[in-house]
């Protein structure tokens, strides 16, 4: 019941996302409060720890999201040397966190779920501040988590986040448009 509750608040988020809809991050928020429950029970940490950064990352979202003076945001292209340093810094927190998590015991799947992870916070705050190749980001690390969510017996969130990333297909040409009329 949580675990359905979840995927589809989930679900409202990347469609109010795609088109540019400040209210997105409120189902967003929601969702991300129900998944802690849901990942912790299946034995996934990192997962149910970064469900309860992205509650703080929602409010993040709305407030950057808010349209001053009337203008409407755009999103922007980033230079590639900026997704690299992000890639970098996903690589250096995966390999301080899959050992831990390893090492502890406290993961069913420590290097997937790490990438995952920190993948994911860098997709988020590329969101908030509007980064049009965040979708990229997204397709990669939602096809990625699907199957990790599968192998933990998550089968409708593993096809939410299949949905997640054929949406983010969906976002990355609805963004490289520009926005959505109000």
């Amino acid at each position: 019941m949580i675990e359905s509750t979840a995927v589809a608040f989930g679900a409202a988020y990347v469609v109010l996302a795609i088109y540019g809809r400040r209210a997105c991050w409120i189902p967003g928020g929601i969702s991300s409060a129900l998944y802690i429950v849901v990942f912790f029970a299946a034995g996934l940490p990192l997962q149910s720890a970064l469900q309860v950064a992205y509650v703080p990352l929602a409010v993040y979202g709305w407030l950057a999201w808010r349209v001053d003076a009337g203008k409407e945001a755009r999103p922007a292209s980033w230079p590639v040397s900026r997704h690299l340093l992000m890639l970098a810094c996903v690589g250096a927190a995966t390999a301080l966190s899959a050992p831990l998590l390893s090492r502890h015991g406290a993961s069913a799947a420590p290097v997937a779920e790490s990438l995952g992870t920190w993948g994911s916070v860098v997709a988020t705050w590329l969101i908030a501040r509007r980064c049009l190749e965040a979708w990229l980001w997204w397709i990669v690390i939602d096809v990625g988590l699907a199957g990790l969510f599968l192998s933990q017996g998550l089968v409708p969130t593993a096809a939410l986040y299949l949905s997640f990333a054929l949406l983010a297909v969906a976002g990355w040409r609805s963004w490289k448009k520009g926005p959505a009329a109000p």
